[in-house]
């Protein structure tokens, strides 16, 4: 399946949902007090998704909040209408708050609206618009709102079972709840579990080159999570999995099993596709460039066109669109081009250039000669920012060599009262490092993890100082080894640049 069709277009999809009206003068302290958002922070027609919990943090309910000038409409699964209204019924005590089931209406969400929607909010990572009637966009099929669902970590909208579970172990625990905010009932459940290591389970993707099956995923006879759904994106097939804190690095590869097939899988976080407006220029610049390099110049067109218009400011996307029409010989379009692309880099050098060319190809001389110049002029005071830069480079360099020495000095004199103290020593086998000092920084962080095997940031410092030393090899396997520490104690950061490192070595 590829999604482009409805990445980049007008589209809408259609779902079915029970309204619950809340009301009157409380209703914004009331749902604020009760829900994992915090919708103090929602502005007066806008919607986003919210949960409520039990005491013990499992989600009893789920679904799209939208505020109103007077009232807030809570849209949830059909399956959850009874379990919501109990549960916003169950803390109404004294406050001045009505709660109504109106039933199950038809909403519409759309993506990449050209209009100013009434309703507005965020939907599959990116802006989205809320209607109550359809619109003329292109309207997505199931299969297309699924796969969009599973590569950006969203939740079914009308799930045929449902199972109260702790937030921690869903994508909800991302997408619906505000981390700073005031009490609710099960944050001290939630935040307790977020404190110490994160969720033993929690839902990711895996790409794979081949479709997975539901089910639970082994690797080496151990159950390490399990495939809840897969969709194809392109050419590569995505499982939306729970997976074992052990092994939730992005970019780590994995041999799986999944019922009696056996798999090669990368593991990927939420949301793969991401949803702003830069992202979606970025990847559209990408295409046309590839189409460029095969000749498909009327494809590219269309494409740089779409990069810039979903982001006016893509400079990449001018400079290349210009130059591809300037090899076609529209001078004048591509000009065009170059001189926004003045706008809105007044620092580009290839703007001048390219309009030199333009121009002299034109038989414009004198215009092809003052750009020529601009060209020059400002190519000068680029290397004039460049020296700037340098000098500054150097300045910080000195400064860094002043707190090196500071570190060093109080880090000897910790050592000399406890040789094996592990942070003086991590902190001497960093300095090194960075110093470039490599085979002095391996002894110092070997003696980190001899005296604490799981001191997880030493696995990624000690395997750069081996890289340093051109041994490679050691350093995959002290990365390598980082990582299962690391992932198992949950210090994905540490572990996610291991992997890269891995990954970049590879």
């Amino acid at each position: 399946m590829n999604l482009l069709r409805n990445r980049f277009s007008f589209s809408q999809l259609k779902v079915s949902l029970n309204k619950i009206v809340i009301s009157g003068s409380d209703a914004r302290t009331f749902i604020g007090s009760q829900s994992t958002f915090d919708v103090k922070k929602l502005d007066e027609n806008e919607f986003h998704l919210i949960s409520f919990l039990d005491p013990q943090g499992r989600i009893l309910s789920y679904g799209w909040l939208l505020s109103l000038k007077d009232q807030f409409h809570y849209f949830v699964p059909p399956l959850l209408k009874e379990s919501s209204l109990e549960r916003l019924n169950r803390f109404l005590i004294s406050e001045d708050v009505e709660i109504i089931d109106t039933g199950v209406v038809s909403l519409y969400f759309t993506l990449n609206d050209p209009k100013a929607p009434s309703y507005k909010g965020l939907l599959f990572d990116q802006e989205a618009g809320l209607y109550f009637e359809k619109q003329e966009a292109i309207e997505l099929s199931e299969d297309e709102i699924e796969a969009n669902r599973i590569l950006t970590g969203y939740p079914l909208f009308n799930p045929k079972e449902f199972k109260p579970e702790i937030i921690n172990n869903t994508q909800l625990f991302d997408l619906a709840l505000s981390r700073q905010k005031g009490c609710y009932p099960g944050q001290e459940t939630v935040n307790k579990i977020a404190n110490n290591r994160g969720a033993a389970y929690y839902p990711l993707l895996l790409e794979s080159k081949k479709e997975l099956p539901l089910g639970e995923i082994y690797s080496f006879d151990k159950k390490i999570g399990e495939v809840l759904a897969c969709t194809q994106y392109q050419d590569k097939f995505f499982a939306e999995a729970k997976l074992l804190r052990d092994f939730r690095v992005e970019g780590l590869s994995l041999k799986v099993q999944v019922k009696e097939d056996h798999f090669e899988v990368v593991v990927r976080y939420n949301p793969y596709l991401k949803g702003s407006n830069t992202h979606k220029s970025d990847e559209l610049f990408h295409e046309a460039t590839l189409a460029f390099q095969r000749g498909e110049i009327t494809e590219a067109e269309n494409l740089f066109k779409k990069s810039i218009e979903f982001n006016p400011y893509n400079a990449d996307a001018y400079e290349a669109y210009g130059v591809m029409l300037g090899r076609e010989n529209r001078f004048d379009e591509a000009i065009a081009l170059m001189n926004k692309l003045s706008e809105i880099d007044e620092n580009s050098v290839l703007a001048h250039t390219n309009l030199s060319m333009f121009y002299m190809k034109k038989g414009e001389i004198e215009k092809a000669e003052d750009h020529k110049a601009k060209a020059t002029l400002k190519s000068f005071a680029q290397f004039g920012k460049e020296a700037e830069e340098k000098a500054r480079l150097e300045q910080e360099k000195s400064e860094k060599l002043s707190e090196w020495a500071k570190r060093e000095e109080m880090f000897r004199q910790v050592l000399e009262i406890d040789p094996e103290d592990t942070l003086a020593n991590f902190g001497l086998g960093t300095i090194a490092v960075e110093q470039g000092k490599f085979q002095e920084a391996i002894a110092y962080l070997e003696t980190v993890l001899k005296a604490d095997p799981k001191y997880s940031v030493a696995y990624l410092t000690l395997g750069q100082a081996y890289a340093g030393n051109k041994q490679l090899e050691k350093a995959k396997e002290i990365w390598r080894e980082g990582i299962k520490i690391a992932a198992s104690r949950g210090d994905l950061m540490p572990a996610n640049q291991m992997q890269s490192l891995l990954n970049q070595n590879s």
